[in-house]
C-alpha cells in the first residue's frame, strides 16, 4: 500500500502523526518514500513486512542524499570511561561511566545534500589513583545533530587523593562519595552519587534511566548502570547508550554493578578487580574497576558511538 508523505519542509524536520494527519500505525509504512542515498555500511533488512535500507555509520564519513524523504535516525555518542578501583585508605570502588547520548527519531526528514558523520570515540578509564578518573566520551554529529559523549565515572577516596566527581554528558558519570554527573536533557540521564568512600562505587547513567548508588548507598557492592536504549533499527534488538556499573570495594565477596543491557560495561569485582568496557559501538559506559589492597585496577572505557540511517523500499 502507498502512503502520502508530507510536503517536504526544512531539512532536519522531525514530523509528528498529529501535524501531518498520519495514522500511527502507518508511520513506520510512510518512512523513507522515494528516499536514495549512499554512504556508511549499507544493507537490506525487513521489518514489519517492509523492506528497508539501512546506512551504518562505525566510523565517520558521509551520508550522500540523492532523492529526499523521511527516514529514521538513530544518533550515539561515545561512552564515557570509568574511574579506577582505589587501594589506599578506603578501598573504594570506581564509578561507572556515562552512557553516550541518544537521538532516536521515527521521522527524520533529510535533503538532497552530503550530511556529514563524525562517530565519537568512547573515553578511557582511569588508570591510577592519581587520575583515577574516567574520560568523558567524544560527541556523534549528524549533520547539525550532536550526541554528547558519556560522563566520566568519579574517583573516590579518602586523602591523600581527593574524590571527584562524576563528569556530565550525555548520561553522566558515576561517582564514589562524590556527585554523580548530569545527564543532558532530551539525550540521557545522570550519574549515581554513591555514599561515603570505602563503599562500591556509584553507576552511570544511561539513556533510558539514572544510575544507581551502591546499594544500600554505602554498601561492598557496586550500583548498577543507568537503562540502555533498546532498537531494532538496524535489523537486530540492540542497547545503546547503557550506563557502566560501579566497581566493587575490596570486601571479601563484593561484585560489580551491571551495565545498561547490551551496552555499558560490569563493574570489576574485587577478585578481578579491573572494570569492564562499554560495547564498542553502542556508546555504553565503562565498568568502575573493583578496589583491593594490591591495586588500583584500571576502570573500563567507554564503548564508541554510532550513527544508523534506514528508510523504506518496497
Amino acid at each position: 500500500m502507498a502512503y502520502e508523505v508530507p510536503a517536504l519542509g526544512t531539512a532536519g524536520q522531525v514530523y509528528t502523526a498529529a501535524a501531518h494527519n498520519i495514522i500511527v500505525e502507518d508511520v513506520r509504512n510512510l518512512a523513507g518514500q522515494g528516499v536514495a542515498a549512499t554512504g556508511g555500511t549499507e544493507t537490506t533488512i525487513t521489518d514489519q513486512g517492509f523492506t528497508w535500507k539501512v546506512h551504518t555509520f562505525t566510523s565517520s564519513g558521509t551520508l550522500t542524499v540523492t532523492a529526499a524523504g523521511i527516514v529514521e535516525l538513530l544518533v550515539v555518542g561515545g561512552g564515557g570511561g570509568a574511574a579506577a578501583g582505589n587501594a589506599t585508605l578506603s578501598s573504594a570502588g570506581g564509578a561507572g561511566g556515562g552512557g553516550g547520548g541518544v537521538f532516536h527519531y521515527e521521522r527524520y526528514l533529510v535533503t538532497a545534500t552530503g550530511i556529514t558523520v563524525t562517530i565519537g570515540a568512547g573515553g578511557a578509564g582511569g588508570s591510577t589513583n592519581a587520575v583515577g578518573g574516567g574520560v568523558t566520551g567524544s560527541n556523534s554529529v549528524f549533520g547539525s545533530l550532536t550526541a554528547s559523549g558519556g560522563g566520566g565515572g568519579g574517583r573516590g577516596d579518602m586523602a591523600p587523593d581527593p574524590v571527584t566527581d562524576g563528569s556530565a554528558g550525555g548520561s553522566g558519570g558515576g561517582s564514589n562519595a562524590g556527585l554523580g554527573g548530569l545527564g543532558t536533557l532530551g539525550q540521557g540521564h545522570s550519574g549515581a552519587s554513591s555514599g561515603a568512600g570505602g563503599s562500591g562505587g556509584g553507576g552511570g547513567g544511561g539513556a533510558r534511566g539514572s544510575g544507581d548508588t551502591s546499594p544500600p548507598g554505602t554498601g561492598p557492592n557496586g550500583g548498577n548502570g543507568g537503562a540502555s536504549f533498546q532498537s531494532f533499527i538496524s535489523g537486530v534488538w540492540s542497547g545503546y547508550g547503557g550506563g557502566g556499573g560501579g566497581g566493587a570495594t575490596s570486601t571479601t565477596g563484593s561484585v560489580g554493578g551491571l551495565g545498561g543491557l547490551g551496552s555499558g560495561g560490569t563493574g570489576g569485582t574485587r577478585a578481578g578487580g579491573t572494570g569492564n568496557a562499554g560495547t564498542v559501538n553502542t556508546g555504553g559506559g565503562g565498568g568502575g574497576a573493583g578496589a583491593r589492597v594490591t591495586g588500583p585496577f584500571a576502570g573500563g572505557a567507554g564503548g564508541s558511538g554510532i550513527v544508523i540511517v534506514r528508510y523504506v523500499t518496497a
